[in-house]
């Protein structure tokens, strides 16, 4: 019985190849191939410096110009390195020792340093010998000059200058990937290794690929080939003969539906066959998941041709079938440009990124650069501090300093530039006041999270740890917003206009005549430029201590002890005065280095740390989440992160040696240690967005669904159950409202072919979720792919397309 229906399905595949359009295809497919055929690629040491490498243009500009002006730094690594740079880059760098406002090109700053790794006549291992020296410039350093290859050389002067410039340089990996074709290198190079190269080809370029050449170019063609099968197949003396035959109608029209999906099938199996094959022999990639593209592809085009397929029976014209599918698919990618306009502009900038609690009251920072509170009256978020997309501030996370009193920052154009723009103000939100920000303290620049430690502030930016008391923050910020502010960025330095302009030197050092108070102001300036202590804040680091990217921290519960992690060095750190003394010892008094561990491999991976009880929790990207013990950070257990899934962020619970782990696919699961096993319960909330756990009331708070709260305890064993004590759940604003209400159910009814390239990204990379961004922000931005929704909603359209067309075509007397 199956017999004639093969025949119509060999004869429905016949009639596409007879198609001169099918032939043109295929040859576009083969040239297309052997255009790639000669693609290559060599892995090299990372040498060259390019403007994007440089993280900090204003920190580099302020600690370059110190090198030429300060006579301390002569000698220093910093000082023989600025001498290097062209005069009209010194001259520009004096007028920033001045004060002067001067924009130097990234470029140009790039180029000089790429002129210094030929002519290494800067070092000198004296004056490196106080610079932090990562292992592997320790390794090269060890290597003779006469046995060192010019590669291993090059990359030695790289870190060398590297260590002369701490927190300037973006954390990339020490080798690199270079692209070729037929044997010459692509200008453009790849600052990631050969892993990162794979995971980048797997979660963007195949997805890409799926979107447009299969997406869009094979599908169109494929539906001008096939357009013709139905209306061919209605012409009377066809339509009669097929009938003739012990067939059903229903059997016969999807027949010819396989027929037009299998020639399809031909085509594409070609095309990801020979990527495959070519990724495989030129790239060293043998993926056999990207073979799952044949498949989705043929289902994708399986959509369109439902819609062709009708409108055949309909209209009986191939022409018209072209014309209703294409009107289809401009349909489609319409509702999809519009729902991802909602959450790129709606639904993003509201999700919840960190929180901070007083009692029962509830401050945020949110993905769009905003900061709001909860107000219970009204049962929504009211504005603190307004975001605006376009500039793409950056909130420092929220803390509690006191009661009533909640301490943050706004870093204008943070996003960008950790530095932004304008002075960094310390702004205390106050009860009394409604919450509304007060300015007071002047922090840091480059302040990218704060923490309170006993009577202690503490900031941590790129340069390291400073620290000024709370009573100090709280008596700063009762000034009046009309008072000018002394410390301010915009200021122009008396010093600097009155002294010394016309008195340099040709070598850049401040000339005799130039007074010493002038000189001291200049270097002030600069150090704080640069991200140093400022007038309140003072410098806590351990001497010797040096923090690099990616860096994270926590405090200890016994309120005297912090934990650090900065590039392959875990820390604990005891402060002065038990965490709680006052006075000068509060003030500015350095921390005492009481543990040290140098870790293994990997040291500049995506990391997340947390502290609870006597334990330290450390997850860094592709590696086994690692249980130390605090006080001589003994490692304790070592586990897979749970379901495979990267940690992006981690809550020590109090003092129960308990930890709630945050990972990308937007589960909480919390981690119960015994012995060297590690047993898990995963909280009930999906779509997690941040945690965070309030000391105050022992509760874990869990943000989800973009700004929706949960609070929950947790029972003291890893089986007791989890109660939610506390639920926010705030009213839709206008655009929330049409994004909920009318968006979301035309995205659901419509049949989300757009969304089928993140199901291949999964299939292909095996990862349903994954972390992007700096490694040095906290804030890393996930990306979950959706994976069985678009299917389910793609299968359901096609089985009501084909069930309307089955069922007319059985009804209708042709």
């Amino acid at each position: 019985m199956i017999k004639p229906y093969l025949a119509v399905i060999a004869d429905s595949f016949h009639s596409a190849l007879s198609s001169r359009i099918l032939w043109i295809a295929m040859v576009a497919i083969w040239i297309f191939l052997a255009a790639l055929a000669p693609i290559g690629y060599h892995e090299d040491y990372t040498t060259t410096f390019r403007w994007f490498d440089l993280d900090n243009g204003t920190q580099m500009k302020a600690m370059l110009a110190r090198g030429l002006v300060d006579p301390k730094e002569s000698e220093t690594a910093l000082g023989r390195l600025a001498r290097t740079f062209p005069e009209d880059i010194k001259r520009k760098l004096r007028q920033v020792a001045r004060g002067e406002d001067v924009r130097i090109d990234k470029g140009a700053l790039a180029d000089s340093l790429n002129e210094s790794l030929d002519n290494e006549d800067w070092y000198d291992a004296e004056a490196w010998r106080t610079t932090v020296r990562l292992r592997e410039l320790r390794e090269l350093d060890e290597i003779p000059d006469d046995e060192i290859s010019e590669p291993e050389r090059r990359r030695r002067a790289r870190l060398r200058i590297e260590a002369a410039l701490p927190g300037v340089f973006t954390a990339m990996s020490a080798r690199s990937i270079t692209l070729s074709y037929a044997g010459f290198d692509f200008p453009a190079f790849f600052l990631i290794g050969k892993e990162q190269f794979v995971s980048l080809i797997n979660q963007f370029v195949v997805p890409i690929m799926m979107d447009w050449l299969l997406g869009f170019a094979l599908i169109f063609l494929g539906i001008l080939v096939t357009a013709s099968i139905i209306p061919d197949m209605l012409q009377p003396g066809s339509l009669h003969l097929l009938l003739s035959k012990p067939i059903s109608r229903t059997m016969l029209l999807l027949s010819k539906f396989i027929g037009g999906c299998a020639f399809v099938f031909l085509c594409v199996s070609q095309l990801v066959i020979g990527l495959w094959l070519i990724s495989g022999f030129r790239l060293d990639i043998w993926n056999a998941r990207v073979l799952w593209c044949i498949p989705v592809a043929v289902f994708l085009f399986a959509v369109f041709f439902s819609v062709s397929l009708l409108a055949g029976l309909r209209w009986r014209s191939p022409i018209l079938s072209i014309g209703v599918t294409c009107m289809f698919g401009a349909f489609v990618l319409v509702i999809g440009l519009i729902g991802g306009y909602f959450d790129a502009l709606v639904r993003a900038p509201d999700r919840i990124s960190q929180l901070s609690f007083d009692g029962q009251d509830i401050v945020i920072a949110t993905r769009g650069g905003e900061l709001k509170r909860f107000d219970s009256e009204s049962n929504q978020w009211a504005d603190v501090i307004e975001g605006d997309f376009r500039r793409r501030d950056l909130i420092v996370p929220p803390v509690r300093i006191a009661p009533g009193k909640i301490a943050t920052a706004r870093i204008r154009g943070g996003r960008f530039n950790l530095y932004g723009s304008g002075s960094l103000d310390l702004l205390v939100l106050d009860r009394s006041n409604d919450w509304k920000p007060n300015p007071g303290l002047r922090l840091p620049n480059g302040t990218r999270r704060l923490l309170v430690v006993g009577n202690r502030l503490i900031a941590l930016n790129n340069t390291g740890l400073m620290a000024t008391t709370i009573q100090q923050v709280l008596d700063e910020s009762g000034i009046d917003d009309d008072e000018p502010d002394q410390t301010s960025d915009d200021r122009t330095t008396d010093t600097g206009s009155d002294s010394g302009t016309d008195s340099e030197a040709e070598d850049g050092s401040p000339d005799i005549e130039v007074s010493n108070i002038g000189v001291t102001a200049w270097i002030t300036d600069l150090i704080r430029m640069q991200g140093g202590a400022t007038e309140a804040f003072r410098v806590i680091l351990p001497k010797g201590v040096t923090l690099t990217d990616p860096v994270r921290l926590d405090v200890l519960p016994d309120g005297r002890s912090l934990v650090v992690y900065a590039r392959g060095r875990l820390m604990r750190l005891e402060l002065p005065g038990g965490g709680g003394g006052g006075g000068d010892d509060a003030h500015g008094a350095t921390a005492t280095l009481a543990a040290d561990l140098m870790l293994d491999d990997n040291d500049a991976a995506r990391a997340t740390m947390a502290a609870a009880g006597r334990s330290v929790l450390l997850a860094r990207d592709d590696e086994p989440v690692r249980w130390y013990q605090a006080d001589s950070l003994a490692l304790l257990a070592e586990f897979p992160s749970p379901d495979d899934q990267t940690v992006v962020a981690a809550e020590g619970l109090g003092a129960t040696d308990r930890f709630a782990l945050l990972t990308t696919d937007g589960s909480v699961r919390v981690a119960t240690r015994s012995g060297d096993r590690v047993e898990w319960v995963t909280l009930p909330q999906s779509e997690v967005t941040a945690i965070k756990y309030d000391q105050q009331s022992g509760r874990l708070a869990i943000a989800h669904h973009i700004d929706s709260i949960d609070f929950v305890a947790i029972g003291p064993d890893a089986t007791a159950s989890v109660t939610i004590e506390r639920a926010v759940r705030p009213s839709l604003t206008s655009w929330r409202s049409v994004d909920r209400y009318v968006i979301t159910p035309l995205r659901t009814l419509t049949p989300q072919t757009g969304e089928l390239s993140q199901t291949v990204a999964a299939l292909v990379s095996g990862k349903t979720s994954f972390a992007i961004g700096d490694v040095a922000n906290d804030e890393q931005e996930v990306v979950q792919l959706k994976i069985v929704r678009p299917v389910v909603s793609c299968s359901l359209f096609l089985a009501v397309m084909l069930t309307l067309s089955c069922v007319y075509f059985a009804r209708r007397d042709f």
